[in-house]
């Protein structure tokens, strides 16, 4: 499956050097959106993406392998590809199509938003989840939010998830070469306006304890 094409975007990034490793490139139905993720194992160096990535072009999947190498390998080098590639995810959720909804994520999202984003944040798509790890997600590359089904019966708390996940919608990340930032210090001042944020961010822990659920977060990659 096109192993060439991690060997083009190595040697792009490091035209000085041989290619090491054994390239092995696979598109996985297992990933959703437009996630990917690089593995060294011994010599074999597996490069693993979305079948969504089929239809995107080859500069902007040789900037994803890249963003991925410097990742893995430590580096903060930068080339034209991996600033197409952050580009294109920051906007890909302006060309997702929004058909998963669900009423009571919905109706806080319009809640929050008519409160603290004077409306005028777009509608992602909404989905429950199971998680034992996080309470909160939002998905980048499919612009979507996801909560836990544990906080169908906590309104507030559920409101304050929803508000951090709007933020990393509004946010996406900052980036430098070999790191991604997605709790900026504007996005942490903007989170802290929430009324009582101190003392929902306790009850969430508590929650979280009783339930295993433990975190907010983002999935973007």
């Amino acid at each position: 499956m096109r192993p060439d094409l991690i060997i083009e975007s190595f040697q792009e990034l490091y035209p000085e050097k041989l290619f090491p490793f054994s390239p092995v490139l696979r598109y996985s139905a297992a990933f959703k959106g437009f996630n990917a993720n690089i593995k060294l194992r011994r010599d074999v160096l597996t490069v693993s993406m979305s079948k969504q990535w089929r239809q995107v072009s080859k500069d902007i999947q040789m900037g994803l392998i890249q963003d991925l190498l410097v990742r893995l390998l430590k580096d903060k080098r930068d080339t034209m590809n991996m600033r197409l590639y952050l580009s294109f995810m920051r906007n890909v959720h302006l060309a997702v199509p929004k058909t998963k909804s669900e009423p009571q994520l919905a109706e806080a999202f319009h809640q929050i938003n008519s409160k603290f984003f004077d409306g005028m944040m777009e509608t992602p798509n909404f989905e429950w989840m199971d998680g034992k790890r996080t309470v909160g997600l939002y998905e980048y590359g499919t612009d979507t939010i996801l909560i836990s089904q544990h906080l169908r019966e906590h309104p507030q708390l559920l409101g304050y998830v929803m508000y951090h996940e709007m933020l990393h919608k509004k946010h996406k990340f900052a980036s430098k070469p070999g790191r991604h930032c997605h709790h900026s210090k504007e996005f942490r001042e903007e989170e802290a306006k929430f009324p009582n944020a101190a003392e929902l961010e306790k009850e969430l822990m508590y929650v979280g304890r009783r339930s295993k659920s433990r975190m907010l977060g983002w999935l973007g990659f």
